[in-house]
């Protein structure tokens, strides 16, 4: 038995120490991925406590798990999801797969910022792009680590879906990162914030 699992077993039999190392470690991976479905900073805290308060109580009911974080990370997927269902936030899942976000003040700070902080808000503007689904897969992938048969777990699709869906968003990803260093060039050179917007939306 790994260390994962054994400290997950620590867990079931109630050892709180192991309780509030598990807050401590994985709080923050929990709250930002719940911020990938709520922009309510708030509520994802509430997500978070939730999730563990749950666990917590129903401890003796879990089952063992070999790799802690892809399981707290699809359990609390699974509980944001519930929640939407119940309050008919999405009416069903291609809701959620279809929505693409459109920020033209963050391509007015994008344009505005430059140095290090630019390029964040470069790839943060790019990111926002994307469909939630395709900003999902990124983060589980390259913020949590996670491997294409941990994602496909999460996110109850084949390893192949996976490594399809990022393939795609890693591809959207560089064309609108080439594209909007071209709209960026142009704003340079014409000093017309609507030719950046006419270049990106046209492509």
């Amino acid at each position: 038995m790994d260390e994962e699992a054994k400290l997950w077993r620590r867990f079931l039999e109630g050892d709180r120490t192991v309780f509030d190392f598990l807050v401590q470690t994985y709080y923050t991976s929990l709250f930002d991925y719940s911020l990938k479905f709520t922009s309510d900073r708030n509520k994802a805290k509430d997500h978070v406590h939730d999730l563990f308060t749950t666990l917590w109580e129903r401890r003796a009911h879990l089952s063992p798990v070999d790799h802690i974080k892809p399981y707290l990370l699809k359990s609390i997927r699974n509980n944001i999801f519930k929640e939407f269902n119940r309050s008919g936030v999405f009416q069903n899942i291609s809701d959620y797969e279809d929505e693409i976000v459109q920020d033209e003040s963050m391509e007015m700070r994008m344009i505005s910022e430059e140095s290090v902080i630019e390029r964040q808000r470069k790839v943060n503007f790019i990111l926002s792009q994307l469909t939630r689904r395709q900003r999902e897969i990124i983060h589980l992938k390259f913020y949590e680590g996670l491997s294409n048969e941990q994602i496909a777990d999460i996110l109850f699709i084949s390893r192949g879906a996976v490594a399809n869906l990022l393939h795609q968003s890693l591809k959207l990803v560089k064309q609108k990162w080439e594209l909007l260093n071209i709209a960026l060039s142009a704003f340079l050179y014409f000093a017309d914030y609507e030719i950046v917007i006419s270049i990106f939306r046209n492509n």
